[in-house]
């Protein structure tokens, strides 16, 4: 994973990769498989997803943008689709499915809880 702070022109064997863009889940489609879902346990969110976590389709990846900087929980497969992160100042919330890419699942942390001015 190479994060960057502004533009940046990433390669590999001569192939320029484009940026990744996250998608937004359709939450009124209560069965989509990168729907999560967010529990407040004392000054952190406990994030889960209900997804395949096989070898073949996972998550990969949640991460939580903040204000300054990130926080990023690596996951496995045949591991379970959740993580736990410090309820302050996140923006943004991302998960990456090895197999259907980026995901903004920002919209699980209720608004209330979030910072002011999320979108």
């Amino acid at each position: 994973m190479i994060c960057s702070t502004g533009d940046a022109v990433i390669s590999c064997c001569g192939i320029v990769l484009p940026p990744l863009e996250a998608e937004k889940v359709d939450i009124e489609y209560k069965d989509a498989e990168h729907i999560a879902q967010a529990e407040l346990v004392e000054d952190e969110y406990f994030i889960t997803i209900n997804h395949e976590m096989s070898k073949s389709h996972y998550i990969s990846f949640m991460i939580a943008i903040r204000d300054i900087g990130y926080d990023l929980v690596k996951l496995y497969p045949e591991g379970n689709a959740q993580a736990r992160f410090k309820k302050n100042c996140i923006r943004k919330l991302l998960a990456y499915c090895n197999r259907d890419g980026l995901f903004d699942v920002t919209e699980c942390i209720p608004k209330t809880k979030r910072k002011a001015g999320n979108r």
